[in-house]
């Protein structure tokens, strides 16, 4: 059997517009997991889900349309298929000079198969990867180097030394969009490996048996690159560059689009903003006034409502003394109330407890969206625990000792308000 084509050399890499492809099986081995990659939802190509513990072979071919992941660009997805079967490819990882595809079963030496690749995933590629090339070229001229960048799955971004000012942003995307316009030829040299950067291939990448790709964007700009790339900037369609975030120090991340994403981009912006003129009542030009008012009648509120609460806190809490001194125990419901924050406040408000005084419970929320409990004062704990223990709550959980136990209720179960309130009467201090 010869030897598969090198990363470097590969059908892909030749000719990126391939879309189907037929080659030979070179070799094929079981590893232990498959990596947890999830093929794109709009693709009409075969998927499987991700499971750490199903079966996964490394497939080797002759040659390839699917590229590995490199250079920044996520690897492709696709199908290979044999005269039998058809088998999704959801990542291709690079051996040193070769080139695995992953796969969940097995497929014997020297099968001919037919190969298929995500075109919609791999022109998306394609149109981020060539477009950070020329957001890069433009950067360099203004002596902006990129030190690193990322393709994600919505939006990517170049790292920068600095942050760049609202203008620059501007010129630099200005500038892009012109060279999009101007249709310049996006094409790839193999050169002399003596006139080749080196400095950043991989340090497992044999440069001397291997390829040294270099693109160039006509006479604008020219990098060492192993990725799949357009043919002409036109096929970007458009770049825009979006925020900004700080990393490591002076860094800064600059986010962008580039292409079909900025299209998609436009029409979720635009649906969101439907939405929010349909909620807020509004034309697009008063979204921010429309958020500003409710912001300020939101903090109004909360004022009012820490204002009222205080004042029911403190009528609680003289109720709840008085019942002490009368009968030694006293109940607290509240269905409106899910959480600890407002007993805090009433036990605050009722002071400290002395021995003998009684106990209290104290319980909040409603049905599934559970609540809290609280009890306090004489054997607290003990009472917490015939509460659980007889299930009058099933679903509580906390702790507690001596005189303050409290816990969390995940879920009131129908009746079982009901049941602690006669638990509360039976109750004998």
């Amino acid at each position: 059997m010869a030897a598969s084509a090198v990363v470097g050399a590969l059908a892909c890499q030749v000719d990126s517009y391939l879309r189907n492809f037929e080659t030979t099986v070179v070799s094929c081995r079981q590893i232990k997991t498959a990596p947890p990659s999830k093929a794109s939802k709009k693709s009409k190509l075969p998927t499987t889900p991700s499971d750490d513990t199903q079966e996964c072979f490394e497939v080797e071919l002759k040659d390839t349309i699917l590229f590995p992941e490199g250079g920044g660009q996520p690897s492709d997805h696709g199908v290979i298929a044999t005269p039998d079967a058809e088998f999704p490819v959801l990542a291709i990882r690079r051996a040193l000079l070769t080139a695995l595809h992953q796969v969940p079963k097995h497929i014997e030496p020297n099968t001919l198969v037919k190969l298929e690749v995500d075109w919609k995933r791999r022109f998306d590629h394609m149109q981020q990867h060539s477009g950070q090339h020329l957001i890069s070229a433009i950067l360099d001229q203004m002596e902006v180097p990129t030190l690193a960048w990322s393709l994600g799955e919505k939006v990517s971004y170049v790292e920068l030394p600095r942050k760049l000012t609202d203008e620059e942003v501007l010129e630099v995307e200005d500038r892009c969009n012109d060279v999009i316009r101007q249709g310049i030829d996006i094409w790839v040299e193999v050169p002399d490996k003596d006139l080749v950067n080196k400095n950043k291939l991989p340090d497992d990448y044999d440069a001397e048996r291997g390829i040294l790709r270099v693109v160039h964007i006509g006479n604008l700009d020219a990098n060492p690159c192993c990725g799949t790339h357009l043919k002409n900037t036109r096929e970007m369609g458009s770049i825009t560059l979006l925020h900004q975030l700080p990393i490591r120090g002076l860094n800064s991340r600059l986010h962008f689009m580039i292409g079909d994403r900025v299209r998609e981009y436009a029409r979720e912006s635009n649906n969101l903003t439907r939405a929010l003129n349909s909620r807020l009542s509004c034309q697009t030009e008063e979204i921010e006034l429309k958020i500003s008012r409710l912001e300020s009648q939101l903090r109004d509120s909360l004022k009012r409502e820490k204002l009222w609460m205080a004042d029911v806190v403190k009528a609680e809490a003289a109720r709840v003394n008085e019942e002490l001194k009368l009968v030694k125990k006293s109940y607290v419901y509240r269905g409106d109330i899910v959480g600890l924050d407002y007993f805090n406040s009433l036990v605050v408000e009722m002071g400290k407890l002395e021995p003998n005084s009684g106990v209290v419970i104290l319980a909040s929320g409603a049905g599934k969206n559970g609540g809290a409990l609280l009890v306090i004062g004489d054997g607290a704990d003990k009472v917490a625990s015939k509460i659980r223990d007889d299930c009058i709550i099933k679903a509580l959980k906390g702790g507690g000792k001596g005189a303050k136990w409290q816990g969390k209720i995940t879920q009131w179960e129908k009746g079982e308000v009901e049941s602690l309130e006669a638990f509360f009467d039976r109750l004998e201090v």
